[in-house]
């Protein structure tokens, strides 16, 4: 049984995201958790009140029309976005969460900005897909794994990436984006490693040369192959993972990709 959770301001991005991953996981034993944030402000009336009455009819509405295979429950509480987020993966174990990459209140707090740093550096548990808001999915077919080599893989970090494409049957691109020709010999031992951990699924390695930018190399591969239908990688503390943040990538494809992104957190 998969935990999901569902953030939702009650905007057309954020409904697109639940949308998607039901969608997604409608062959696979679920409970989804749909969470909205907010602040109660005491100039205010009806917030509290205004909020549970939509988010009552949005779990009516996924009730009427689930699949046997899916439970949902809501919950309601005062608090930021990303501490909201934050609680709710540990209290509910929750394994991925599903979130539109724009909207309005607090969940647009958590993927924009320095907030997205902020997500990126205090939440380690769980898996982040960041859908966006114009996304029209499809069965996916490619997922592109962007990769540095520099890190010994685990094969609990790679199970979120390895249970996405064992849904529907996507081959896994790993993508070494560098300018040397020749890996050094502990990216050549992680290589090999990571092509064990994957051998059960269909995964192949792609080796490009950096152009002005890690983001502009990915946003070419990304046009290249029609049928990717997510970007991924793994938070390391590793070069690789810094160049993605000093660029920033998240910030600049999040708003701009036309494929979900999915961030996988380092294990200790």
């Amino acid at each position: 049984m998969h935990s999901i959770l569902l953030p939702t301001d009650f905007s057309k991005n954020s409904q697109n995201a639940i949308d998607y991953a039901i969608y997604l996981f409608e062959r696979e034993p679920c409970t989804f958790y749909l969470l909205h944030a907010y602040y109660q402000v005491p100039s205010e009336t009806g917030t509290k009140f205004d909020a549970s009455i939509e988010l009552d009819s949005m779990y009516k509405k996924l009730e009427a029309t689930k699949s046997d295979k899916h439970t949902f429950e809501s919950i309601l509480v005062s608090d930021t976005a990303l501490g909201a987020i934050d609680k709710t993966i540990v209290e509910k174990d929750i394994q991925f969460v599903f979130m539109g990459t724009t909207g309005f209140s607090a969940v647009q707090d958590v993927f924009m900005g320095s907030v997205t740093t902020s997500v990126l550096k205090n939440i380690n548990s769980s898996t982040i897909i960041a859908v966006p808001g114009e996304y029209d999915y499809d069965v996916p077919d490619d997922i592109l794994f962007a990769n540095d080599y520099k890190h010994t893989f685990k094969p609990a970090e790679l199970s979120p990436i390895i249970k996405i494409a064992s849904l529907w049957g996507s081959i896994i691109n790993i993508v070494y984006v560098n300018s040397k020709k020749e890996l050094e010999n502990v990216q050549q031992s992680n290589k090999e490693l990571l092509d064990l951990h994957l051998k059960n699924t269909k995964h192949r390695f792609i080796k490009v040369k950096k152009k002005s930018s890690v983001t502009a190399t990915l946003k070419d591969l990304e046009k290249g192959y029609k049928n990717i239908c997510m970007v991924a990688f793994l938070k390391t503390e590793h070069s690789f993972f810094k160049k993605l943040i000093n660029e920033p990538i998240i910030r600049n494809m999040t708003f701009k990709t036309e494929v979900p992104i999915m961030i996988m957190p380092v294990l200790k």
